[in-house]
């Protein structure tokens, strides 16, 4: 799915417009916890499997951002209306990360874009 299709099916805010170039999403993982997803994260061995992941959460700190650029993920997407401030806004520009948001709950994201046909991460998961 292209994340231009995600944009709009979402209704995303998209908080930095300069990076939201139009690339193929065709994996996601949805936390809280940043521990969570580095822990589980961490086991896909596959770099082009993250490249093309999206990372969905509520949490709005600069934890989120940190958590992407470790592992090299692109797009971050903010669930149930979260609004990041301008810190973690500006923090997501420096470290070329796409920051979205949307006001769907992470269980509707989830579902939407599995229906979609975006493959979840699974924990150890061979690739």
């Amino acid at each position: 799915m292209k994340l231009s299709e995600i944009i709009k099916q979402f209704h995303c805010h998209v908080y930095t417009p300069e990076l939201a170039i139009d690339k193929e999403i065709n994996y996601a993982f949805c936390a809280d916890l940043m521990s969570d997803a580095l822990m589980v994260l961490n086991s896909v061995k596959d770099d082009r499997i993250l490249k093309e992941s999206i990372l969905i959460t509520g949490l709005t700190t600069n934890q989120s951002i940190r958590t992407a650029e470790m592992l090299d993920m692109e797009v971050v997407l903010l669930v149930r209306g979260k609004i990041p401030s301008l810190k973690v806004v500006e923090l997501a520009k420096e470290l070329k990360i796409i920051l979205l948001a949307t006001d769907y709950t992470m269980f509707n994201t989830s579902g939407l874009m599995y229906k979609d046909g975006i493959k979840g991460i699974i924990y150890n998961q061979q690739w």
